[in-house]
């Protein structure tokens, strides 16, 4: 297998289009800083809750509705 399977992210019943647009993008961005290793341990673990929230169906409240 050759490189990085794709980020796949559902979109949570009753979200917008554009919050779910956001959301995929940062959800995105954050696995592939994980994959390449760009950050210090600070940050990992910051950037690891904030992916944990992205991820809870109960995060479409706080996004672009």
């Amino acid at each position: 297998m050759d490189g990085w399977p794709p980020v796949n992210t559902r979109r949570f019943d009753g979200e917008s289009e554009r919050s779910f647009r956001w959301r995929a993008t940062r959800i995105n961005e954050i696995i592939s800083t994980f994959r390449t290793g760009r950050y210090d341990a600070g940050a990992g673990e910051e950037l690891e809750q904030e992916l944990m929230t992205l991820q809870m169906p109960s995060h479409r409240e706080l996004t672009l509705n």
